[in-house]
């Protein structure tokens, strides 16, 4: 889902905001990246909102019962079933094919699996961690 909203910078170019839901620490992580992001992209502003990660589950719950997703989440992996149930989340086959940032060999194959459900693609591996 893309939403945008309707700005002008002051060249009068129309900018697409993206919104991106950022769960626990990470988000001050990805204001750094999307620092760099928006000025190689300066047609595009990402809105990063943080959130707790105790709250994260319910809220994007929430924002699919209201039709208002994000564009861009963090995912628990463990959620990306419940989601791709739902039909909340996009095939991102299509866009890492096309893609020469993103290579499936980049990343261990188990975790790259991880987010994999029914053989297509939901999620790009971000970190990986124990608990």
């Amino acid at each position: 889902m893309l939403m945008s909203i309707s700005c002008s910078n002051s060249r009068g170019e129309k900018i697409v905001t993206l919104d991106f839901w950022a769960f626990g620490a990470e988000g001050d992580r990805v204001r750094q990246f999307v620092a760099g992001f928006e000025s190689e992209n300066p047609g595009v502003h990402v809105a990063v909102q943080n959130i707790p990660w105790t709250a994260a589950h319910e809220k994007l719950l929430t924002a699919y019962a209201g039709n208002s997703l994000p564009d861009i989440c963090q995912l628990g992996n463990t959620w990306i079933p419940e989601f791709v149930v739902l039909d909340a989340l996009e095939n991102l086959d299509p866009s890492v094919d096309s893609s020469n940032m993103i290579s499936p060999a980049s990343y261990f194959p188990g975790i790259w699996e991880t987010n994999r459900i029914e053989g297509k693609l939901y999620g790009i591996p971000w970190y990986v961690d124990t608990r």
